[in-house]
């Protein structure tokens, strides 16, 4: 039974090219984002798929590929059923990781730019008594944040 649960959490080799036929491109779920001519699909907790259309020309690839995490399993999160987001800058990925026997959901997010390089959420830190949000490079195995935010209420 543990070899089965283990084998479920390595890594996946699938290609990063994937094929999204013209109406897939049409229909949206929730989880779905368009911004500009760019369509986004979140793929459960395995991957963030970009649709790209650069003057006519199609092409879609696997733009993140989301760390699996030991014994546990996504959830669609009641509090916020929207897994994608853009916020102006950042292309915002939410979900929502529930471990094994323990309920309750533990919200991971990631974001990027330019949809090549990724940061991931590592909490709150304060300064000077105000709130900050601590990001780091995914995949780095520091435990410092490369990069701070002011919280703004």
């Amino acid at each position: 039974m543990s070899l089965i649960v283990l084998s479920a959490c390595g890594d996946n080799k699938q290609s990063d090219t994937v094929r999204v036929s013209p109406e897939q491109r049409n229909k949206h779920s929730p989880s779905d984002l368009v911004v500009g001519s760019n369509t986004f699909y979140f793929n459960s907790c395995h991957s963030v798929t970009g649709v790209f259309n650069d003057k006519g020309e199609i092409t879609s690839r696997i733009i993140l590929k989301i760390p699996p995490r030991f014994l546990s399993t996504c959830s669609s999160s009641t509090e916020n059923p929207r897994q994608l987001e853009f916020d102006g800058t950042y292309l915002i990925v939410k979900l929502c990781r529930v471990a094994f026997g323990a309920g309750g959901c533990g919200v991971e997010k990631y974001r990027s730019k330019d949809f090549e390089h990724w940061q991931e959420y590592i909490g709150i830190t304060w300064r000077n008594g105000e709130q900050y949000e601590a990001w780091r490079q995914l995949g780095s195995s520091s435990a410092k944040a490369d990069e701070i935010i002011h919280v703004k209420h």
